[in-house]
This record gives C-alpha cells, sequence and structure tokens, in this order.
C-alpha cells in the first residue's frame, strides 16, 4: 500500500475505535443485556473460579437445555470462549471492570473494519473500499453491536479477516497463506459456527481462480480440514455435556416463520430497511447490485450476500427473534452501499449531473446514519437501575459464597449485578434452598415475594427491592 493509504486505514480505525467509546461503562443492563450477561460472567468466572477453557461457566444454575437438565455445575458450553478467554486475562491484571470487556469488542471490531477496507481496495478501489469501511464503522447499528459485551464482534472480525486472507492465498495458494487462512477461519468459526457459511462465496471464489486445477493443489483439501476440525472437536465436547447447551432447536424455524409473510417482513422491512441500512443506506444496497453483476470480483460479492442470505433462512426463527442475528449482513452490506454510492454518480453523464447525483448519494447515506441513530440510540439506555442497585446491595451484605435467588424471567442480568451465583427463576423456593440457596433478592414485590417474605427472614425493603435472607422467621 501506498502512504496515503495507510493513513486513511488509520483515519478510518481511529473513527471505528472512538464512536464506540460511547457510555462504555454502561452497566450490563442495555439491550440485549440477558446475552451481554452470560458472555460476562463466563470472563468473570473464570478469574473467580478457576480457568478452563474446556468447561466456562455462567452465573445460574437455571437449566439451559430443552429437556431442563440440571446444571449443578453451571456449564455454559456453547461457543468456544475465545473472547470470554481475552476478557479474562485482562481482569487478571486489572481487574474485573466491564469496561475492558468492551474494549476487547470495539478492538476487534476497529481490526474488522480495517480488513474490511483491505478488501474493498483489493477488489475494487481505494475509493470504494474508503467510504465501505467508513459506512461500517460509523452505522448506529454496527456502533451498538461492536461494543457489546458477546462474541459476535469477534466472530464477525474472524469473518472478514479470513475473507481477505483467503484472497490472499487463493492469489498465491502456498503453505504459509494456506495455514493463515485456514487457523483465522477455524477461530471464526470456533467462536460462531454461522462463519459456516462463508464456505459459499470461498468455493466461489476458488472455482473462479483455479477451475478443475484446485484438484491438484493439496492445501485446497487442506485448508478446509483446518477449518473444521477445531469445530467438530468442540462440539463433540460440547455434546457431552448436555446440560451446558442451551436449548436452540427453535432458532430453526419456530412457529413455521420461515417464508411467511412475517418472515419477510421482519428482515427485510424491519432489519435491512428500518434498523441496519435505514432506508437511505438500503437504497444504495441495491444500486450496489447492479455493478456487482458486472465482473468476477463484484459476483464474489453476489455469493457473499447469498450467503448471508442462506444463513437467515437457515436459521429463520433466530435471525427474526434477534437483531443481533443480522451482523454477518454488515461487511458485505457495506461494500455494496458504497458501490451502490459510486454506480449512482457513474449514472451522470456529464460533471453536473454526477455532482447532482453525488449530492443524492450523500443525502442517502446522511439519511441512514440520522435514521439509524433514531432507532439505534435506545439501545444505550439502562432498562432497569432498581436491579443494579439491588445487586449491588446484595454484594456488599452478603457472603461471598453466598447463593442468590434473583427472579428476572430467567434473564441472567440481574443475577450479573449481585456478582454471585445462583438462580433467575422464582417459585421452587424450598427446593432451591435445599440446593443451597441463602439469598432471595427481588425488585417486584409480588405475589411470590411476598410469599417468601412471610416465610424467611427480611433484610430490607424499600420501594425498589426486597431482600430476604432463606432462614426461617423463627430460627
Amino acid at each position: 500500500m501506498h502512504k496515503i493509504d495507510y493513513l486513511i486505514a488509520v483515519i478510518i480505525m481511529a473513527v471505528c475505535f472512538t464512536v464506540r467509546l460511547y457510555k462504555i461503562d454502561n452497566p450490563i443492563a442495555d439491550h440485549h443485556s440477558y446475552r451481554q450477561a452470560d458472555t460476562a460472567a463466563v470472563a468473570r468466572n473464570f478469574v473467580k473460579d478457576g480457568y478452563n477453557i474446556l468447561f466456562p461457566q455462567s452465573d445460574s444454575f437455571t437449566a439451559l437445555s430443552e429437556t431442563q437438565l440440571p446444571n449443578p455445575n453451571r456449564y455454559f458450553i456453547n461457543e468456544f470462549p475465545l473472547y470470554n478467554s481475552i476478557v479474562a486475562l485482562i481482569y487478571h491484571f486489572k481487574g474485573i471492570n466491564t469496561v475492558y470487556a468492551r474494549l476487547v469488542s470495539i478492538i476487534f471490531a476497529t481490526i474488522g473494519t480495517l480488513f474490511l477496507y483491505l478488501i474493498g481496495k483489493k477488489l475494487f478501489s481505494t475509493k470504494v473500499a474508503t467510504l465501505a469501511a467508513l459506512f461500517y464503522a460509523v452505522i448506529p447499528y454496527n456502533i451498538y453491536y461492536g461494543r457489546v459485551i458477546m462474541p459476535d464482534p469477534t466472530f464477525i472480525c474472524f469473518s472478514i479477516m479470513s475473507f481477505y486472507l483467503l484472497l490472499l492465498f487463493v492469489d498465491k495458494p502456498n503453505f504459509v497463506r494456506g495455514i493463515l487462512f485456514s487457523l483465522t477461519y477455524a477461530l471464526a468459526l470456533l467462536v460462531k459456527p454461522y462463519a459456516i457459511f462463508l464456505f459459499i462465496p470461498f468455493i466461489y471464489w476458488v472455482i473462479a481462480n483455479h477451475g478443475f486445477s484446485l484438484f491438484k493443489k493439496p492445501m485446497f483439501y487442506l485448508s478446509p480440514l483446518i477449518s473444521v476440525i477445531p469445530l467438530l472437536l468442540w462440539r463433540h465436547h460440547a455434546s457431552l455435556h448436555p446440560e451446558g447447551i442451551f436449548y436452540s432447536s427453535w432458532l430453526l424455524n419456530k412457529y413455521d416463520i420461515r417464508f411467511t409473510g412475517a418472515f419477510f417482513r421482519w428482515l427485510i422491512f424491519d432489519r435491512m430497511n428500518r434498523l441496519i441500512f435505514a432506508t437511505g443506506g438500503f437504497v444504495l444496497f441495491f444500486i450496489g447490485l447492479i455493478p456487482s453483476i458486472r465482473s468476477k470480483k463484484g459476483w464474489l460479492i453476489i455469493f457473499w450476500l447469498i450467503s448471508v442470505l442462506v444463513y437467515f433462512t437457515i436459521f429463520a426463527a433466530g435471525n427474526v427473534t434477534h437483531d443481533y442475528y443480522q451482523l454477518p449482513i454488515m461487511p458485505v452490506g457495506a461494500l455494496l452501499v458504497s458501490l451502490g454510492f459510486f454506480e449512482l454518480i457513474d449514472l451522470g453523464k456529464n460533471i453536473f449531473q454526477k455532482v447532482i447525483l453525488g449530492g443524492l448519494g450523500v443525502v442517502l447515506i446522511t439519511i441512514s446514519l440520522a435514521f439509524g441513530w433514531y432507532e439505534v440510540r435506545g439501545f444505550f439506555n439502562i432498562n432497569d437501575w432498581n436491579m443494579i442497585e439491588a445487586g449491588k446491595r446484595i454484594d456488599e451484605i452478603t457472603p461471598k459464597d453466598a447463593k442468590v435467588i434473583a427472579p428476572y424471567q430467567t434473564d441472567p442480568s440481574f443475577l450479573y449485578q449481585t456478582n454471585r451465583h445462583g438462580w433467575t427463576t422464582q417459585y421452587d423456593t424450598d427446593k432451591k434452598i435445599a440446593e443451597g440457596a441463602t439469598y432471595y433478592v427481588s425488585t417486584s414485590y409480588d405475589d411470590e415475594a411476598r410469599k417468601v417474605e412471610s416465610k424467611y427472614t427480611l433484610i430490607e425493603k424499600n420501594d425498589k427491592y426486597i431482600i430476604i435472607k432463606l432462614v426461617p422467621k423463627n430460627k
């Protein structure tokens, strides 16, 4: 790269990093806090309870599996805990603080932005790469999900890196490049198996550049094996401990949502049009498909898009339910927005028309940023300050080994705030006491809280929370 390319890359990375510092000190009580709480708990418990990468643990004894298997060890063996391990390493040296966990996500998001720039430059041009990376860096949906305490920013980063390394490997299929690609892609698959869908554009690009001669190059056989074997080993390990695996079969097609009107409405109109690309960017997204069909490199982007759409379709219920499931659309979507912007300008037949059309493109991107911020700004808000106060109070007044019932409709966010292990559901209090529960805390003074209060020892009660020691009143 030339010096100007390095300067552009540094500026884009600085922008990406800086905007994600917004509310970096938020407690885990913002949008999708339930998923962030489990992820953060695994990292914290690596420090508190001992590091064992094969047996990550959440805070909750509540059953995870579809069959409601008891989970006395609090296993959380879902995705490979790479992100959690990095956070735990920082916690070990700097102390447990969620700011560090968010910083790790921000760093991965920033690295991913750099590699998206490199992809755009390699396949198209500096101007396409610059706009794509900038759009990716500042679109509000991606800002929020680029600083969450979840494995997804890490997954997207390794996905983008593996895409770029595949381009280098296909250019020159030697052992070193093959290994670099394979190991990076293996990490993407370990963090989130959804990266498997990238095989679609990868296979296209190998065939498009090498044809049948690919069968003569051993690295084209070895690389997929190296990439997939770690995932297979991890999934086998997880299968031996089903109590530590989320109930996930519903992600495929719960309520037969696939290809219904609701499926298309949620994914196309609500998520891609309203939330992610926020109208203006969605227009450019579609315009970007036009130049993509004109070249081999453009078709690589089309196949990348197809891989994401296949993922949307197979995991239909998951994508309709959770807005962060659409994160894989962001890298290819940013490239299409950039291609669409410059295609719009190229429609002009003279300088005047190009200026007008360029201005229209700027307006569309501005609309995307403005509308996107309108939709996403609430994601940063704290949903329940009472929960945070109650959790802090539990941490102050109870023994470190106390086991707490913190009912929050199975959401672990409340339990995480207590800095204790315990349960996220109410009812069956006597059974939980038999399993070791010593305190009950709730922000809702409902029938269950009143029932527990009537039988056990009240510690504190105010208009924000109630804390009860699970010792009978007559003792």
